[in-house]
């Protein structure tokens, strides 16, 4: 075969299809130019998902005459000349790809006017090629259309989803900048529909509230951790009360760019640990201010990817951030009010309720030991203070399940099983405390599947550790001659082969936390259990000694909290 250089215009579609994959990358790089161009307001129209035609509209800088023809050159670009330039870059945009390629693989009209000139230039572009410039009467700023995306690039355009899907995507990375410049009135058009529209007061929750709905956005928590001059960690997230069945919804910016980041992600679900469900997710957005110099934004054609110079410390700021928020201001849940006129909830009623701390002491690791190593020390060094439950008195038991009591502002009601369970989990994983194992008074022949024979060995000092005693007893059969001293299982069989079937066919990232979650369960006081007060005095001491007391190890609420407020309002004396 002869090698031959490639026809400018292949070359060129090459190139774009790395740039530009789908209507939404178009959507990306034109809005990224509009906040380079420091625009204060910023409209998205799209008709049939970006397809048939994209519009930007912005306030921006605009282009001047003289240099709008030069934009649509390859690698030409006003934010980047020299090499240094690119260890300090601040704007989202750099490489000077962007208008290029989107003009190589659409048909592409812009207006601009720059606060130099009286009047607006309009340019034309076709595949590449500039066909007309004039000039035109248009107000300030930049107006960038882009319609017949691939026409001339079939081979991209039959892989391009259906409209609706396309639209999603849109949706959702004008969501993203949108949440991330709260100072921008953004509003974005789906054909005829208006989908959002944020009104650029500079206000984090007024964004979200345009594109979530009020509700979220008034149960979101303010996050402000500086952690040293290098690292600032800021944002909302919502309380454990609201979470989501994906990770879709946790948003992250580095300097205002929004990134991908599975690193980040952990860190926000371990700052989470303990206080949602497993596998439940939250709504977060984080902004990252740091020194440019320390976070290589050229990694990913579509800049979605970064490297930090020192991840761990960035990991570390996220996740103590998230941790000090929750524990400081999350608080005891309060109940729901149901309006029965409207039919509708009609708002959370929170109560003053009290606020607790973790010192975290144990936490899903799927990330390098360093840094979560580096992130439990100083969680616990920074948040391990006083941490009391208000003063209450018990009245009774509710179905012999749920314990009542008056507390300073309104009725607490406790889950006797969940609380048992925070208390007992916190013992197994409490090194300090020596729990030993009571021997059966009848050894108990255990048959295991036969897939979980060859892995026993590996966790059999673990579940020596936590109070099992156990011995082989041929073939697939373990003898089981002891339980962990808290283990209150009525078949510690069933007990037994639970911990091990957790530990060995579950994603499980630290298997002492889950044995401690297993055991806690099988050991723990269960729902239709009649308790004295006494009983249930003693449960309520142990539960206000706990760490993380408003949750149980699966992150169900321990506690509920009935205000006074809420309680005249059921009553009708508000």
């Amino acid at each position: 075969m002869i090698i031959k250089i490639l026809d400018k215009g292949v070359s060129s579609l090459i190139a774009a299809g790395e740039v530009i994959e789908r209507p939404v990358s178009i959507v990306k790089e034109l809005i990224e130019n509009s906040l380079d161009a420091n625009a204060k307001k910023i409209d998205v129209i799209i008709q049939d998902g970006g397809i048939r035609s994209i519009q930007v509209i912005d306030n921006g800088n605009g282009i001047p005459a003289s240099q709008i023809g030069l934009s649509f050159h390859r690698f030409a670009t006003s934010k980047l000349q020299t090499i240094d330039e690119l260890e300090q870059i601040t704007t989202l945009g750099f490489r000077g790809e962007a208008l290029a390629s989107i003009s190589a693989v659409s048909d592409t009209t812009m207006i601009s006017r720059p606060y130099s000139q009286d009047v607006a230039t309009k340019i034309q572009v076709v595949g590449g090629q500039i066909l007309n410039v004039e000039e035109q009467g248009f107000r300030l700023g930049t107006s960038i259309t882009v319609s017949n995306l691939f026409a001339n690039f079939p081979a991209r355009r039959k892989f391009l989803n259906s409209a609706g899907s396309e639209a999603s995507k849109i949706v959702n990375i004008c969501s993203k900048y949108a949440m991330a410049y709260p100072d921008v009135a953004w509003k974005l058009t789906l054909g005829e529909k208006n989908k959002f529209a944020t009104p650029g007061n500079g206000q984090l929750a007024d964004a979200i509230s345009g594109i979530y709905g009020i509700e979220l956005a008034e149960n979101m928590l303010g996050i402000k951790y500086p952690t040293d001059l290098s690292i600032g960690v800021a944002g909302l997230i919502t309380s454990p009360k609201i979470s989501r069945s994906n990770r879709s919804e946790i948003n992250f910016f580095v300097n205002g760019r929004w990134i991908y980041s599975p690193l980040l992600n952990q860190a926000v679900i371990q700052g989470y640990h303990g206080f949602l469900q497993e596998r439940r997710f939250p709504v977060c957005v984080i902004n990252i201010k740091i020194n440019p110099s320390d976070v290589d934004v050229n990694v990913h054609p579509a800049k979605t990817e970064v490297r930090f110079l020192d991840s761990g410390k960035v990991f570390s700021a996220v996740q103590q951030g998230v941790r000090q928020t929750l524990v400081e201001r999350s608080g005891i849940p309060g109940a729901e009010l149901y309006d029965s006129n409207d039919k509708k909830f009609v708002g959370a009623v929170t109560g003053s309720g009290a606020f607790w701390t973790s010192n975290l002491k144990s936490i899903p690791n799927n990330i390098s030991d360093s840094i979560v190593k580096s992130s439990l020390a100083q969680t616990s060094e920074d948040l391990s203070h006083m941490k009391v439950l208000p003063l209450l008195r018990v009245l009774g038991q509710i179905q012999n399940t749920y314990i009542v009591n008056e507390g300073p502002d309104g009725i607490y009601v406790i889950d006797q099983h969940a609380a048992h369970e925070r208390i007992l989990y916190e013992d197994v994983l409490n090194d300090s405390k020596k729990l030993g194992s009571q021997a059966l008074l009848h050894s108990v022949v255990v048959e295991l599947d036969s897939s979980l024979i060859d892995s026993i060995e590996s966790i059999s000092q673990m579940l020596i550790n936590v109070g099992f005693i156990f011995e082989h007893f041929g073939d697939n059969s373990y003898l089981l001659r002891g339980v962990p001293s808290i283990f209150n299982s009525s078949d510690p069989r069933d007990g037994f082969i639970d911990v091990v079937t957790n530990l060995l066919t579950d994603n499980v990232d630290d298997r002492r936390e889950s044995a401690a979650k297993t055991i806690a369960c099988h050991s723990a006081i269960r729902a239709g259990k009649k308790l004295s007060i006494a009983e249930m005095e003693e449960l309520i001491k142990l539960l206000e000694i706990c760490n993380q007391p408003q949750t149980c190890p699966h992150g169900r609420p321990t506690v509920i909290h009935l205000n006074k407020n809420y309680l005249e309002t059921q009553f009708g004396r508000r």
